[in-house]
């Protein structure tokens, strides 16, 4: 779901997870997994390199169905396993990286489920309204639901 954020350059989302939080901090950290279901519904996601500790990066391309590349830059800030990462991001089309922001993921234990809650952190309230218009609200939802369904389809 995307929950209400009290800062207006921030997109928040929060979801709870049927799995423990050291499996979804390692579907969230693990380059053979995040592909999986990372991005909106219909796109494939190849990591290029994923090295999650302070100072890592974490480079890949989301393909759409049309064939629109999507390329995306990470660098790890902070890596709490199994509680929070927090990663710097720059991504879009190949053709135009113009969408910044900060990361922040918490894993939460709820007695053997896990409460995930992700913000999207822009630097200004113009970027993340532009980050609206391309459809971010809808690709993190479809995301985190992808997620969802990795988790209860895959053998993890």
């Amino acid at each position: 779901m995307v929950a209400k954020s009290n800062a207006a350059n921030e997109l928040l989302f929060a979801r709870i997870y049927d799995a423990p939080r050291e499996l979804v901090f390692s579907v969230w950290t693990d380059p053979k997994h995040i592909g999986n279901w990372w991005g909106p519904k219909g796109f494939t996601t190849t990591t290029r390199a994923m090295e999650v500790k302070v100072g890592g990066v974490w480079d890949y391309v989301m393909h759409s169905p049309d064939g629109t590349d999507y390329p995306g830059r990470g660098v790890f800030t902070e890596v709490d396993k199994p509680n929070r990462l927090a990663f710097s991001h720059v991504g879009g089309k190949a053709d135009d990286p113009h969408l910044s922001c900060e990361f922040l993921v918490t894993f939460e234990d709820l007695d053997g489920k896990t409460k995930l809650t992700l913000r999207m952190i822009f630097p200004s309230v113009e970027a993340v309204e532009h980050a609206r218009d391309l459809g971010a609200e809808e690709g993190g939802l479809e995301s985190l639901e992808r997620l969802a369904h990795f988790l209860r389809t895959s053998r993890v």
